[in-house]
């Protein structure tokens, strides 16, 4: 029973099938779309607004209910009729409601194309913290952990539905990368990733291909610890480095 409602639910056992593309691919999880992939497709459009617009009009219903609270509190001839009229929660559950079907429509449907074209899917541990960030506090606030979730058991419920295979993979400072060398040099600065040789590339495209390279890394591991991925990204930067400083000091032979 929910709201008055009342909901049955059951199992049911699902036929996996070999119903899906032949491509090995990595994805990184946007903000303003569910997926970006290695090939740069963009899947789930559209799940950016919807996150931002719920969680800015929560955020602004909930200061409401502060300023009603503590107007209940002061003065307790109002309390009564403010607790019944001002601070429910029927509505607000069914707000929420109505919201995370939207985004779970987005996320399944995004994840069935992915599911078209890929055989083999690299994917960022989403259960693990992410050092370093891409996204700000105010916006991992509104990629909630439930909105990971739903990510989470898409992929993984459509994948052996169709018969394709979803790998984990560390993603430690793969939004850090320049995916063109696997090195630790350049910025992010929104959906730009500014290369070091005034190359600029699509973040998430460029996140995704280096989500793509830690299929095939054989120093990273899924469970290799950050600080150990640190280093071994810094010993690559400088290997780079210094090849560099050789190729320009050929040059001027």
């Amino acid at each position: 029973m929910r709201d008055g409602i009342v909901e049955v639910h059951y199992t049911i056992e699902l036929e996996e099938s070999e119903n899906c593309g032949n491509s090995t691919i990595g994805i990184d999880k946007g903000y303003t779309e569910v997926f970006v992939d290695s090939e740069g497709e963009h899947h789930g459009e559209g799940l950016g607004k919807i996150l931002t617009t719920h969680s800015d009009k929560l955020n602004k219903k909930h200061q409401a209910r502060n300023k009603l609270r503590t107007i209940a509190n002061k003065k307790s001839h109002l309390k009564k009729n403010i607790l019944k009229n001002n601070l429910g929660r029927k509505k607000l559950n069914r707000q929420k409601q109505k919201v995370q079907a939207q985004i779970k429509n987005i996320i399944y449907q995004a994840t069935h194309k992915l599911m078209d074209k890929a055989k083999f899917l690299a994917v960022e541990d989403l259960t693990s913290p992410i050092t370093g960030s891409k996204f700000s506090k105010h916006i991992n606030r509104r990629l909630s952990a439930w909105t990971k979730g739903v990510i989470a058991k898409a992929l993984d419920s459509i994948s052996r539905r169709r018969g394709s295979s979803v790998i984990l993979v560390n993603s430690a400072y793969t939004s850090q990368m320049d995916n063109r060398y696997g090195i630790l040099l350049g910025k992010r600065n929104g959906d730009s990733f500014y290369c070091y040789d005034g190359v600029v590339l699509q973040a998430d495209e460029n996140a995704a291909r280096n989500v793509l390279a830690r299929l095939y890394d054989l120093e990273i591991g899924r469970w290799t610890p950050f600080q150990k991925v640190k280093s071994i990204l810094l010993e690559r930067t400088e290997r780079h480095r210094l090849g560099l400083l050789n190729q320009d000091s050929s040059c001027n032979l």
